[in-house]
């Protein structure tokens, strides 16, 4: 039987521990990360890497939906090289996630390597990843400030594509993670990953490249259609493209739900290209309760009365009427 696989969780904290993690203070100060304390049920007293763990992995040890989580490492910058602290705001080592993985047989490694590394430091810390067994890789561009198409980005894709490993990048808007590059937004355009698709690479468009306010901020971008676009011929173009829905319980992209919905409806895109994920922690909202008037208190009210957060984002959007294969469509995607 297809296991139902999250491929979508984000796991940091601020390296109290000697974990190697890390906030930046315009991390902690932005209104998403706390977004993300409410979601988490969690105070700013809470914010230590262990007891962030411990809530993150409550939730997947007691999920009744879930049976796997894909947690997330996250690189930080990298220039000429060189890694650049002051412009990472959110660094999760790869050995955070392997030392959690190798407790928790329900957790499984979303690695991440920044592509302009020195060229063999990068090989290496993506072959050690995959020997440890990571399932895909992660990026943000804007907040890693790395451009998909760029060519220094080939030499990862060659050994993601010979490995069989996906590359899950964000796409559309991007508010959770600051950049210190303001530029570097346009690299969440997912026609930007064109380079790694003609090389064979599996690629996953996180967020289906959809924006999370609406697209009222102007970070907060809208690449949807051209994502649409890009799956309806990837039969034709032989590519290894999906499209996770993570972070989708949110009034704002009900109506992007409903297009995937009428685009598996009348076949002009296979249902098997879409992968379903959470985006834990940020918040999960019932988007049914908007069906009738809402304010703030009452939204903020239901969110903390919520049960275990990836029970409900399954709920929810099963109640919406997804296509039931996106559940396990991972399982066909990720390496074993």
């Amino acid at each position: 039987m297809l296991k139902i696989i999250d491929i979508h969780i984000h796991i940091g904290g601020p390296g109290d521990s000697g974990s190697g993690c890390r906030m930046s203070n315009e991390f902690i100060f932005s209104p998403a990360f706390a977004a993300m304390l409410i979601a988490l049920k969690a105070t700013p007293f809470d914010l230590k890497d262990e007891k962030i763990k411990e809530i993150i992995l409550n939730a997947i040890d007691n999920s009744q939906k879930t049976d796997y989580a894909v947690l997330l490492a996250l690189d930080g910058v990298y220039k000429n090289g060189k890694y650049i602290e002051s412009e990472s705001h959110l660094v999760t080592p790869n050995d955070y996630i392997i030392e959690i993985a190798k407790t928790n047989k329900r957790v499984l490694l979303g690695a991440s390597v920044h592509p302009y590394r020195k060229k063999k430091e990068m090989i290496d810390e993506t072959k050690r990843c995959i020997d440890n067994g990571a399932v895909l890789f992660k990026f943000i561009p804007s907040s890693q400030q790395i451009d998909p198409k760029d060519d220094r980005c080939i030499p990862f894709y060659e050994v993601l594509a010979r490995e069989g490993v996906p590359l899950l990048c964000h796409t559309g808007g991007e508010l959770a993670v600051p950049t210190s590059d303001f530029s570097a937004n346009k690299f969440n355009d997912p026609r930007r990953l064109k380079k790694a698709l003609d090389m064979g690479l599996k690629v996953i468009a996180a967020h289906c490249a959809t924006p999370y306010l609406g697209g009222i901020l102007t970070a907060d971008k809208d690449y949807f259609d051209e994502l649409m676009k890009m799956l309806r011929i990837s039969e034709k173009k032989k590519w290894n493209l999906y499209a996770d829905i993570s972070a989708f319980c949110t009034p704002t992209r009900i109506n992007y739900l409903e297009k995937i919905n009428k685009e598996i409806t009348e076949g002009t895109i296979n249902p098997g290209r879409f992968l379903y994920g959470s985006d834990f922690p940020i918040p999960i909202v019932d988007i049914n309760i908007f069906k009738s008037p809402l304010n703030l208190n009452k939204l903020l009210e239901h969110i903390k009365k919520q049960g275990n957060p990836l029970d409900n984002n399954y709920n929810i959007l099963k109640e919406f009427g997804i296509h039931n294969s996106i559940f396990t469509n991972a399982c066909n995607v990720l390496p074993e």
